[in-house]
């Protein structure tokens, strides 16, 4: 290494010199300085401005000394390398130290030497750091160097150069050779969509929605195709946000264009102006349909019709499109239907209840073991429903279409058309909620009736079995009509034979409870096999029940 040093410390890296902790350092300093033509910055950048400033000298003259001097901040060739090596390491002191050896003795100029190795051994944390260092900027302004950019901009100058005219018609047909370029480079690459050109940029610009004059856009127009070259290199991820397209306003007619500037306008205004909310409320086409709305005979909820106003403050501007004069027919039937009040509005629909609950009452087939497919129910003219089962073995169910009041009173009546000896149905109340998933015999709401003979009798208990009228067991003829009676308030279920009321059959007490528990209990059949077919002849609300 003595010799190494003796012989190359002037210009190289010595391996082995100055101790350090990591010698890989110093190995990488020499690597580093082996790369000579990589190293020399400043060559690079005045061969590119000797090239350049032929043409634009004047200008570029200003940049090329900047770039030069913040070379300077980094040890940039072989030479400072070396130079910072040779300061941190006192590698030339070691040199002279071992040229000095005529005139001393061995032993004192191996002692001079040990004292300046063992100094040096010393600061090795020192200068571990200092070399580190010095590596790091090195590498720093190698990495971050870019020739690339610089000869970009070069050759787009050229470009503008070329572009370069006083007359109109030149300018256009270069932008129109541009843009056939930037059609023709699109097609080819689609990677080009995320590029910044002048086109872009004046589609995003002219939209209608900005209001900009024809003036203006055809002024920047020409200035942005004067760089539309150095525009084509600016890219980005996302021009527009995910999912996300400028909306074509240049397809809606003028008049739609100018309602929607109203409409954002006034949806500004309404937010900064409490004044200007409040007459809006007071305009004529939202005072009518708030009349509307606020009818009783609407039965809508508060919450509702309060949103509704909101909304329809907010969409005033389009609202106000639709000419609200004479909009109800009859302005006097709807003043007195208006000014009702609650006690007279339930009566007029406890009376309509009354009077047409028979057509409002269907029934229809439940989900359950496929219940919809199995029965079938029809209409005759003088509105019976008659309900068919048809081949299948399983227990279905046909439900009604309506929840039962608790304060009304109920009858329903039905009459079997058709069953066969030994064959039983039911019928009862069920809740609606189950329906999908379960027969009506589960709420224990229902009576089993099965064909004996001449008669129906009772079969099973499933909740109505409480004997309250009749000598000896309860029984209807099979051509009869049997009418069931409901009231929940009252928690009355019961089963009885009409029109004579000989027999009748109550809900045992234990299952009372549940007509006042239950919400959406309805009338329901029940069947098991087929070929069963059962009227509903009536069903009505009274005032009171016959015995």
């Amino acid at each position: 290494m003595i010799d190494q040093i003796l012989q190359e410390a002037e210009t190289n890296i010595i391996p082995k010199w100055p101790p350090v902790n990591n010698y890989k350092i110093i190995q990488d300093l020499i690597d580093l300085t082996s790369k000579e033509s990589e190293l020399n910055y400043e060559k690079q950048i005045i061969d590119f401005f000797n090239e350049f400033k032929e043409q634009l000298l004047a200008k570029v003259d200003i940049i090329q000394k900047k770039m030069i001097n913040e070379t300077h901040k980094y040890p940039i060739d072989n030479h400072q390398i070396i130079k910072k090596y040779q300061e941190i390491s006192n590698i030339l002191q070691f040199k002279q130290l071992l040229m000095n050896e005529q005139g001393r003795n061995l032993e004192e100029h191996s002692t001079l030497c040990r004292q300046f190795i063992q100094q040096i051994e010393s600061q090795k944390d020192k200068n571990t750091k200092l070399l580190q260092s010095l590596l790091t900027q090195s590498n720093q302004l190698q990495k971050s160097f870019n020739l690339e950019y610089p000869t970009i901009i070069k050759q787009q100058l050229f470009t503008l150069i070329d572009s370069i005219s006083f007359f109109n018609q030149d300018i256009s047909q270069i932008s129109l050779n541009q843009s056939n370029q930037d059609i023709q480079q699109s097609n080819i690459n689609s990677q080009n969509s995320n590029k910044i050109t002048a086109d872009l940029i004046m589609k995003l610009i002219s939209n209608k929605s900005n209001f900009c004059s024809d003036q203006f856009i055809n002024e920047l127009n020409l200035s942005l195709q004067k760089l539309n070259p150095l525009l084509q290199q600016l890219k980005f991820n996302n021009i527009f946000q995910q999912n996300k397209e400028p909306i074509e306003f240049s397809k809606i007619s003028e008049e739609k264009l100018n309602l929607i500037e109203e409409y954002v306008k006034h949806s500004i205004q309404l937010r900064s102006d409490q004044q200007y909310e409040n007459s809006t409320k007071n305009m004529l086409e939202l005072k009518q349909i708030n009349e509307i709305m606020n009818s009783k005979m609407n039965f809508l909820n508060q919450e509702f019709i309060q949103k509704f106003e909101k909304w329809s403050v907010e969409m005033h501007p389009f609202l106000k499109q639709i000419n609200f004069q004479n909009c109800i027919q009859d302005q006097n039937k709807f003043d007195l239907l208006k000014n009702l009040g609650d006690n007279s509005i339930n009566q007029l629909m406890m009376t309509d209840q009354k009077e047409f609950f028979y057509l409002y009452l269907n029934l229809f087939g439940t989900e359950h073991q496929n219940g919809q497919n199995d029965l079938i129910v029809s209409k005759k003219r003088n509105i019976e429903q008659i309900i068919t089962k048809l081949n299948s073995e399983n227990w279905t169910c046909c439900i009604s279409s309506l929840d039962l009041q608790k304060d009304l009173k109920y009858i329903f009546r039905i009459q079997i058309q058709k069953i066969n000896q030994g064959n039983e149905f039911l019928v009862g109340l069920m809740r609606n909620s189950i329906s999908k998933d379960s027969g009506g015999w589960i709420d224990e709401l229902s009576c089993e009736l099965q064909s004996q003979s001449l008669y129906l009798k009772i079969n099973k208990n499933y909740g109505i079995n409480n004997y309250i009228k009749g000598i000896g067991e309860f029984k209807v003829k099979k051509d009869g009509v049997l009418e069931i009676r409901v009231c929940l308030k009252d928690k009355l279920l019961e089963v009885t034979d009409y029109p004579n009321y000989l027999y009748k059959l109550g809900l045992e007490e234990k299952h009372k409870s549940k007509l006042e528990q239950y919400e959406d209990l309805r009338f329901y059949l029940g069947f098991l096999s087929s070929d069963i077919q059962i009227c509903l002849k009536d069903a009505e609300i009274v005032d009171e029940f016959k015995d």
